[in-house]
């Protein structure tokens, strides 16, 4: 069974950390922004998409930061029975394509979907199209988004 982990996220004025199952990330627990002193502090969301139904997915709030951590971990549980490998490859094929995506306009490369004749180059010096985008990406540029 693969644990979960739990990565620092990049928001300086507040605790939190995204939560990774493997390279996939499936949720979030970190301190709650503008409540009063007297409400919960955390809070927690649980899923992930694509990969996840909206109605799979959960969030709530707690008291202490181990208090999210269990209930974070308990709909994980529910979450986790109902997922295969496919669930989790949709997820990683979104972050790869959106990560790709930004390089090639970083790189100020036209997509084919902006030129007329439907072809255009990867930034990695390949003929690409419409069609093969896809295949493109997860043949030569797998994980470039983790």
């Amino acid at each position: 069974m693969t644990a979960l982990t739990r990565r620092p996220d990049n928001d300086r004025n507040r605790k939190g950390w995204n939560v990774y199952y493997g390279d996939v990330r499936v949720g979030h627990i970190g301190m709650r922004a503008g409540v009063p002193v007297d409400e919960d502090q955390w809070g927690w969301s649980c899923g992930f998409t694509p990969g996840c139904d909206i109605s799979e997915q959960t969030h709530g709030t707690a008291a202490t930061f181990e208090q999210a951590r269990a209930e974070f971990e308990e709909a994980w549980k529910k979450i986790e029975r109902a997922k295969t490998e496919a669930h989790f490859e949709l997820w990683r094929y979104q972050r790869d394509w959106t990560a790709w995506k930004y390089r090639m306009w970083d790189e100020k490369m036209q997509m084919p979907t902006q030129r007329t004749d439907g072809r255009s180059r990867c930034f990695c010096g390949a003929e690409i199209t419409n069609a093969s985008i896809s295949k493109h990406i997860q043949a030569a540029h797998r994980g470039i988004g983790a």
